[in-house]
Formats: structure tokens, C-alpha cells, sequence
């Protein structure tokens, strides 16, 4: 009872915090009993706003990829993918990266429904730059592809013709990429989460840096912990990078400065087994993290300071800032999305 009368307060009432903001602003979906075994099929496993904050793109765990209206708050089916991935989101250009029933990888344009197969294989992960672009796209093995995408390979083209995708480059790892890729939105650089397995220390990931136009990593981060990562992401400018850690049962998040390599923000020993969603905030000074123990956490990097913190009655399984910075996204594992009003002193 105490938790739910938390919740309803948060409900009720705006959190600001040396000038950062969140006040519940709608909910969407409708709420469902969390299962114990598995995620419902309707929970968001990843979000997206668009460019304009009015659409949120929502991958659910049953695979589906519905467009909720922000207004309406109605939304419609635009694609079905397989159960365990979505690759990203091109907030610039409206497109999807998706992993299709045949196992190919298609890029699919939201605004014409047109798809186009980018490459066949066993990829496990992928990235996509805003401008819908670039691409980086790895089958789980030391290796990196990198494809350059030209405008109208999601549209018709005159008399039937159609632009290829082109494969740019093979980028060489020093250990498998079991534990994300990603690629910054404006397609410099790439993140590339290597796992290695010792007996006696478990699971451990180190995390590459690329440019996009380099062919030797320009630096490497040591978590420093044993761990599997849910989240690798760049900052909106690209001058950060963001991970979740995981060591003894316990979860923890680090966020580092790509060009110095420096340490902005180690956090250890959380009481959730996993931080399942991390986030930056439009302006890159906060980072939010939501986990499973139900606790989201508003982060001043700079300071190094949780300036937010509330617990939800269940576990949090992504969360999405919108461009505009208006909206924090929350998806929550009873199926709800819970839309707050964001606002700092940017």
C-alpha cells in the first residue's frame, strides 16, 4: 500500500530538483498483471520519439512495433519483427532497422510503409544514425559491418530501379560482440561492446570506440566488472557513452567522455539485478535509469548525483526521452507507458 500511494503522489505532484523536472503528464496502454515467469507481450521493450515529440514508436516483447500518438494517445500496428530484437530508429528520416521474419535485416520507412533489404546473415545486433544513413551490424563474432545507405533506398525509384545498400568497410574486433552496438546518432562513431568469458572471473565486457572513418579502435573502456549489458548508448551530442554494469547480483551504470576517456560516473551496487533502460536527456547533462527493482533515477552527470528518484509498484523495462525534450517515456512491466513532463535548465 505504501508503494501505490507513492506512486499516486508522483502522480500528483512535480519533482524539481537543481532545475531538472518531471511531472506525470498521461498514461498509455492499459494496465495488466505483471506474470512472474515472463514480460507480458504488451511491454515496451524499446521506445523512440520521433523528431517533432508527437509519436513514440514502441517495440513490444511479443514483437510487435506499434505508433502511439501522443495527442490521441491511440495507436496503430506498423510492423511485426522477431520476438527478441529491434535494431534502432532514424528520428531524422522515419526509419526503422529491423530484423525481418527470413532473418535478413530491412530497413523499413514509416511514412510509405516501403522496406529494403539491407543484408542476410545471423546478425545478432545493429545501429542506426539518425539521418537513416548509416549503418553498423554485427553477427555476435570479432567483426563489424558498416553500410552507407543512400535517401531513396526506402522510396520507389524511377522506372522500377532501385539503389543497393553498399557495404563501406569490415571493421576487425579483439573480442566478440555478444553485448550491444550502437552508433552515434550522427553516424562518427561506433560502440561496440566486447564479452569474454575466463575461468574463475566469469563473464567481463569491454567496450570499443570507432570512428566510422577510422580502421583501428581510438579507445577502449574497461568496465571494470563482471557483467552482461543491456544498455550502450551515445549522448545526443556524441561526446558521451553509457552502460549498465552488473556484478555480484547487484547493477550499476557508468558513463564516460569519449574524447578524454575519462570517468564522469561509476555507480555500484544497486539493489536491482539489472538496470534494464538508460537514457540521456536531450542536452546530455542527465542520464535516467530504470531497473528492474522498479526505481527510475535522474542522474546529474556532472555532479554525480542521483537528483531524482522514485519507485514505481513494478519493474521498468526502457524508457525514451523525446528529441524536443518535453517528454520522459517510462514502460513499466504492468504494459503502461508512463509519460512525464521533462524540463531542465537547458
Amino acid at each position: 500500500m505504501k508503494t501505490l500511494n507513492v506512486f499516486f503522489l508522483f502522480n500528483l505532484l512535480c519533482l524539481s530538483v537543481q532545475g531538472a523536472t518531471l511531472e506525470f503528464a498521461f498514461q498509455l496502454g492499459e494496465k495488466q498483471e505483471p506474470r512472474l515467469d515472463r514480460l507480458l507481450p504488451d511491454v515496451a521493450r524499446q521506445m523512440a520519439f520521433n523528431k517533432d515529440d508527437t509519436k513514440l514508436i514502441v517495440k513490444q516483447m511479443d514483437g510487435t512495433v506499434v505508433i502511439w500518438d501522443v495527442q490521441t494517445r491511440q495507436n496503430r500496428i506498423v510492423y511485426t519483427v522477431p520476438e527478441k530484437r529491434w535494431f534502432a530508429y532514424a528520428v531524422d528520416t522515419d526509419r526503422l532497422l529491423v530484423k525481418a521474419a527470413d532473418e535478413s535485416v530491412a530497413i523499413v520507412h514509416l511514412a510509405s510503409n516501403a522496406e529494403v533489404t539491407l543484408a542476410k546473415g545471423v546478425y545478432e545486433s545493429g545501429s542506426l544514425s539518425s539521418d537513416g544513413t548509416l549503418t553498423v551490424l554485427s553477427e555476435g563474432d570479432e567483426r563489424i559491418e558498416v553500410w552507407g545507405i543512400k535517401p531513396s533506398d526506402t522510396r520507389e525509384a524511377p522506372d522500377g530501379e532501385q539503389v543497393l545498400p553498399q557495404k563501406l568497410k569490415t571493421l576487425e574486433t579483439t573480442m566478440p560482440i555478444r553485448n550491444g552496438l550502437t552508433l552515434s546518432g550522427d553516424g562518427r562513431f561506433i560502440a561496440a561492446a566486447g564479452g569474454s568469458y575466463r575461468e574463475g572471473e566469469g563473464h567481463r565486457t569491454a567496450i570499443e570506440i570507432w570512428s566510422t572513418v577510422g580502421d583501428h579502435p581510438m579507445r577502449i573502456f574497461d568496465t571494470g566488472e563482471i557483467l552482461g549489458v543491456w544498455n550502450v548508448l551515445f549522448s545526443p551530442d556524441a561526446k558521451l557513452l553509457a552502460v549498465d554494469t552488473q556484478k555480484n547480483a547487484q547493477s550499476g551504470i557508468r558513463v564516460w567522455e569519449i574524447k578524454t576517456g575519462r570517468k564522469l560516473l561509476a555507480k555500484s551496487g544497486f539493489e536491482a539485478y539489472w538496470t534494464r533502460a538508460l537514457a540521456f536527456s536531450p542536452s546530455g547533462e542527465y542520464l535516467a535509469a530504470g531497473d528492474e527493482a522498479a526505481n527510475l533515477r535522474v542522474w546529474d552527470i556532472s555532479e554525480g548525483e542521483s537528483i531524482i528518484w522514485e519507485t514505481y509498484p513494478t519493474g521498468i523495462q526502457s524508457l525514451a526521452f523525446s528529441p524536443k525534450g518535453n517528454y520522459l517515456a517510462v514502460a513499466l512491466w504492468d504494459a503502461t507507458i508512463q509519460i512525464l513532463r521533462w524540463g531542465d535548465k537547458q
